[in-house]
């Protein structure tokens, strides 16, 4: 969802390419309205399934790599209140979510016990549901660049052959983060 339409040129292939599976919608998805006017206009018709399984019928799936992190942090809280109230679009059974996130929002979510980094959001995930990361940048070791403002030392997450390592040079065009004026 775009309601500026700003990404519909760079996401015109996707779209196409996905022949009618992904579709861009404009709506604002920072407005939780916009999803019920989703299932209104019938642009998305999900089915309730059992919590025994996930959904199949929805994925959600967001983007929050913008710089500053709190509204990442403070909407993803909101999605886990959601997931454990069984509210929102979770109300039609367990759905699929990925999220795209800088640090520290990912070393919150998922710093361990007597880690600095660890905080009220790092609980709620872990009662709330089965959560994974899938992607890490080259960014997540000690060593490999400037440590993220989150805490005074690295998350030493348990990389498997599972995660996929990236960097800012895998995405064409370049990604690279945005610079706002003071």
């Amino acid at each position: 969802m775009d309601s500026r339409l700003r990404f519909k040129p760079a996401l015109q292939p996707l779209t196409k390419a996905s022949n009618g599976v992904i579709k861009h919608f404009d709506l604002d998805g920072w407005d939780w309205a916009a999803y019920n006017e989703l299932i209104k206009r019938k642009l998305i018709d999900p089915e309730i399934q059992p919590p025994s399984k996930v959904n199949s019928s929805l994925i959600l799936v967001g983007n929050f790599t913008e710089s500053g992190s709190d509204r990442a942090e403070s909407l993803i809280s909101q999605l886990l209140s959601f997931m454990y109230n069984s509210t929102f679009l979770y109300n039609f059974g367990r759905i699929k979510t990925l999220l795209w996130v800088q640090s520290p929002v990912w070393q919150h979510l998922f710093a361990p016990v007597g880690h600095p980094d660890r905080k009220k959001i790092s609980v709620i995930r872990e009662l709330t549901c089965d959560a994974r990361v899938v992607a890490a940048t080259q960014l997540a070791d000690p060593g490999e660049g400037p440590r993220p403002r989150a805490g005074s030392q690295w998350l030493k997450m348990n990389y498997t052959r599972h995660i996929v390592r990236i960097s800012p040079r895998d995405f064409s065009p370049p990604v690279v983060p945005c610079r706002r004026p003071h």
